[in-house]
């Protein structure tokens, strides 16, 4: 066997390492999502359990519609509440119902942090961020949908059943990895200023 050879052999069997610890790596880093994603599940599946389900849905409801109302008061938009669970937006009527609440986002949110592989100060600044983002954007929602169903109610269904879910999702999981990404950083930045051990004599 040549040299040539030998050496051809020899950067094969690295790069199969190579791939090999990629693959470890990737798996690695898929474990607190696929962990994430058992816990929203289940969180989701006792929630609708007989008994527990009313009672979280009073509460999200209840709170989702307030909220929705004072958060466009602040704006001085046009928005009304009669009483919980119904909303008036330029006109629009609406009745806020579980699955408007934006509980599922919430929950995910939660578990996502939750199984992340982040310093315990990175995960509660990386929550409330989180948490923030989701209740911003759905009062926003009622606001638009509101302004859509008084001009164009033939969309508002389309718009509230699909659009605003990918949109949602898109946004939890964009502030997850973005959080994911300076938490990973930190870590690098900090072991890179770690002085180094003295070794043993």
């Amino acid at each position: 066997m040549g040299r040539k050879d030998r050496e051809k052999k020899k950067r094969q069997r690295l790069n199969r390492l190579q791939q090999k610890e990629r693959r470890k790596a990737l798996i690695g880093s898929l474990k607190p999502l696929l962990w994430a994603f058992i816990a929203w599940f289940v969180l989701n599946t006792i929630l609708h359990l007989p008994g527990i389900r009313d009672a979280v849905e009073v509460f999200f409801v209840s709170f989702t519609t307030h909220s929705a109302y004072w958060f466009g008061k602040v704006l001085f938009m046009p928005i009304e509440m009669t009483q919980v669970p119904f909303l008036s937006v330029n006109g629009f009527n609406m009745r806020v119902v579980m699955e408007c609440t934006a509980y599922t986002f919430y929950l995910f949110a939660f578990v996502l942090v939750l199984f992340a592989r982040w310093p315990l100060r990175h995960k509660l600044s990386s929550l409330g961020l989180i948490l923030l983002g989701i209740f911003i954007i759905n009062n926003m929602r009622f606001i638009s949908m509101g302004y859509l169903g008084s001009y164009r109610p033939d969309l508002f269904d389309l718009v509230h059943d699909i659009v605003w879910n990918v949109l949602f999702g898109f946004m939890v999981f964009g502030l997850w990895a973005w959080r994911e990404l300076t938490a990973g950083r930190k870590v690098v930045g900090k072991q890179e200023h770690e002085p180094m051990k003295p070794g043993p004599c």
